[in-house]
């Protein structure tokens, strides 16, 4: 009988208690599953930062909030199309588009099957693009129409840049947990896998120079560093792996300043051309990357010729101001220069070299870089109308109608004869010479 009356005194004394207690019992109750709730959806992360090691990543370069790397926003998020290797947009957010009103209205049809961060399924109502001269309506959760200005047939391409909410939230396998500016550059970004995948967590550190960077990989504030242009003083760091890279979107050029009195006469450039000697990079020909569907293989190649060279130069005074040249260029492309630069001079163009920070306001000959977008659109570069990206000062009837043609022909194979054509032409004027894609470097400490 002992065992009953023990049970018997034990409810009572639970009942008084729970009378006495009944509010604070109620709120603890709640309480103790909002903070299960919490710890379940927070399990993933701790146990991610536990098992797997952050990685530190540096990477060199000024950048805001708004551009920051797209190698590194594809890990938060997609838009609405992806870009193929080729450079052709391919479907992404959206399912599938159509381009009407002669390449003024595109409509987009929206997956619903994505979800952002925050668990809220992707909608035409949250695609955000804000593009001058182009408005989004949505229509429903699925169907997005973008009314342009203008027709501009690579617009499917343009909408590849991935789509963030306020808060940097996205759909892709990271997280933005954390992310530090100074001024209006972003100093260091970080990334968290977005569930158990296995993922390690990022930090992005950015800096101004190579040289920062390469400070920062030596006393051991990043685990690796992208895309370096030069590695002399980490080729024999120990514990490191390097790879080499080639990127094709990125050509390095010798733009010619074609307002300047010797460089105006196509001759002279054309003869400058096949007085480049053989650089040890893999060589470029076009404007338009070799991996491009806009490619064309039918041009112009201005080989090392040094004989047709002088033919074309003829004979110049060196005495003269006009026998002399400045090629002005950047600290990473010195040693291109240089052995450009000798060659001329042996050629009896004297040529002097310019080291710049910034892209001179004046020059008769500048080496630098190309950045070549993934549509063979390069309007901004050589339209007569570009004064501020068009480098070379460039101005030719023939290309701008090319170029405006270019942009508003939808139909592929059409676009493609075009851009041959553009790309023929462009290359026999010569107002650039398109000399080799980079070869960049990863560096990684095992």
């Amino acid at each position: 009988m002992r065992f009953p009356r023990a049970i018997r005194l034990y409810y009572l004394i639970a009942i008084e208690i729970a009378r006495k207690y009944t509010r604070s019992l109620i709120i603890g109750f709640f309480v103790g599953i909002l903070l299960t709730y919490g710890a379940l959806r927070s399990f993933p992360a701790i146990v991610t930062s536990l098992t797997h090691a952050t990685v530190r990543i540096g990477i060199v370069g000024h950048f805001t909030p708004s551009n920051i790397p797209s190698s590194i926003l594809a890990d938060v998020s997609s838009g609405l199309t992806s870009i193929t290797a080729n450079g052709s947009p391919e479907p992404e957010l959206a399912s599938q588009w159509e381009a009407t009103n002669s390449g003024k209205t595109f409509i987009f049809t929206i997956r619903d099957d994505f979800l952002w961060h925050s668990g809220k399924t992707v909608t035409a109502h949250d695609i955000n693009y804000n593009i001058k001269g182009v408005t989004l309506i949505p229509s429903g959760n699925n169907t997005l129409t973008a009314y342009l200005q203008y027709p501009y047939s690579p617009f499917p391409t343009l909408v590849s840049k991935p789509i963030l909410l306020p808060g940097l939230t996205g759909i892709g396998e990271y997280k933005v947990s954390g992310i530090r500016i100074q001024g209006d550059t972003v100093q260091e970004l970080k990334l968290t896998p977005k569930d158990l995948t296995g993922k390690n967590p990022k930090i992005y550190s950015f800096y101004q120079t190579e040289a920062q960077a390469t400070l920062a990989f030596k006393m051991g504030e990043v685990d690796e560093i992208m895309e370096l242009s030069s590695i002399d003083e980490l080729q024999d760091w120990k514990n490191t792996d390097i790879k080499e890279t080639v990127k094709y979107d990125r050509i390095v050029t010798l733009f010619f300043n074609v307002k300047d009195p010797l460089l105006a006469d196509k001759d002279i450039r054309q003869g400058l051309a096949y007085a480049i000697p053989d650089i040890p990079y893999e060589r470029a020909y076009s404007p338009i990357s070799k991996t491009s569907w806009a490619y064309s293989d039918t041009i112009e190649k201005y080989l090392y010729e040094p004989e047709l060279s002088k033919k074309l130069i003829g004979n110049i005074n060196e005495a003269s101001t006009s026998g002399r040249l400045t090629l002005s260029t950047f600290s990473q492309y010195l040693d291109v220069a240089q052995l450009i630069a000798r060659s001329w001079t042996q050629l009896g163009l004297q040529t002097d070299i310019r080291v710049e920070k910034t892209v001179p306001a004046d020059f008769q000959v500048l080496l630098s870089a190309l950045d070549v977008p993934p549509d063979p659109d390069q309007y901004l570069f050589w339209h007569s109308t570009q004064e501020r990206t068009n480098v070379s000062r460039y101005v030719n009837v023939k290309i701008d109608k090319l170029l405006e043609d270019g942009r508003q022909e939808l139909d592929m194979e059409k676009r493609k004869e075009i851009y041959e054509d553009f790309q023929r032409y462009l290359i026999d004027d010569a107002p650039a010479i398109f000399l080799y894609y980079p070869t960049l470097y990863t560096v990684r400490r095992k």
